[in-house]
């Protein structure tokens, strides 16, 4: 399928792609470009091929001593238009067999079970590693040597970033749809992937991370950014998504910790010098916490904020002016969280 089909039909955005996303620059000095925003099954340059599973139930046995079992099946799916999407048996060998019949996303969406690591473990590979036996057979034939039966798997797969976001749209159209076992199903199987990512793909994993944030899915963004981290060297961008994500869980030592992180690498990190001040500001302040639904700042991490943020141990109340709107709809600053909003 060409990745530059064109999907007929109009778009249906299951997710928005962030602002925070398209400013976002890493150690590297790359932007990344607001087009490679992953906004659901919509995107004819993003053709979603994965493996899903259906199950059924049949009928052993006769009489009383009839039972029922149930079946598991997998199938290959492979997106072939905006609302086509052709489906094929996978035999015991893990290969994509038979007649191709076409459903629609409302069929695949509510009849089948998505199934990532399978497709990336075991699907992938054996396809691959046919082709390789077509080849290595073709070059037997030509020089007249008997076909051998055994091949090598690849040991490391490599990346194919394309169907790695569409997956990830895969998840968020099932998040858009509230079901949360097959959209956390897809998030937890793409963390899982042992394929061969490398640092130029951090910016995969920081994106999908922004966007479960934004999506309320506090913990799987931390898994994501953590991920990122683990790609690359020091980040403060990443540090610092880390800090909000944590700051959304109402985790203050970490969200002051990874804050603290990005100001180690960027003293001047404005949204993390922010965050480090909003930190401070709370911790004496049991009303405006109790306002804005945040548990109390431990001492030694109001500290650690304030030194991050420049603040005199003992400076008076700060000068800071609190608006019912904002950061996760609980808490702004027309001087400090305006911006907080907007992810490096």
């Amino acid at each position: 399928m060409s990745s530059g089909r064109q999907f007929p039909g109009g778009a249906v955005s299951c997710g928005v792609f962030m602002e925070d996303a398209r400013i976002h620059t890493g150690a590297d000095g790359r932007t990344a470009d607001a087009r490679r925003g992953c906004t659901g099954l919509d995107n004819p340059d993003e053709p979603l091929k994965c493996v899903f599973s259906t199950v059924s139930e049949i009928k052993v046995g006769t009489g009383t001593t009839a039972k029922k079992q149930r079946s598991k099946l997998l199938w290959y799916v492979q997106q072939c238009g905006f609302d086509q999407f052709g489906v094929r048996k996978i035999n015991p060998q893990f290969v994509p067999v038979g007649d191709e019949r076409i459903i629609d996303q409302e069929a695949l969406l509510t009849s089948y079970t998505p199934e990532v690591e399978i497709h990336n473990t075991r699907v992938e590979p054996a396809m691959i590693a046919l082709k390789k036996t077509i080849v290595k057979g073709d070059k037997h034939r030509e020089k007249g040597e008997p076909l051998s039966a055994e091949m090598e798997y690849a040991k490391a797969l490599d990346v194919d970033e394309t169907n790695v976001r569409a997956i990830f749209g895969l998840g968020l159209v099932y998040l858009g749809r509230s079901d949360k076992k097959n959209s956390r199903t897809v998030f937890e199987q793409l963390l899982g992937l042992h394929a061969a990512f490398s640092e130029e793909h951090k910016h995969l994993f920081n994106e999908f991370g922004i966007q479960l944030r934004k999506s309320g899915l506090f913990d799987e963004a931390v898994q994501y950014y953590s991920r990122a981290v683990e790609l690359t060297e020091a980040d403060e961008n990443l540090y610092y998504n880390l800090a909000r994500a944590f700051y959304e869980k109402n985790d203050w030592e970490h969200s002051v910790e990874f804050a603290a992180r990005s100001l180690s690498i960027k003293p001047d990190h404005d949204h993390s010098l922010n965050l480090c001040k909003v930190a401070v500001a709370l911790a004496g302040n049991d009303d405006l916490r109790a306002r804005y639904g945040k548990p109390p700042v431990p001492d030694a991490v109001a500290r650690k904020a304030g030194r991050c943020a420049g603040i005199e141990p003992g400076a008076d109340e700060m000068t800071i002016e609190i608006s019912p709107a904002g950061v996760d709809g609980r808490l702004s600053s027309s001087s400090l969280m305006m911006e907080l909003e907007q992810e490096k």
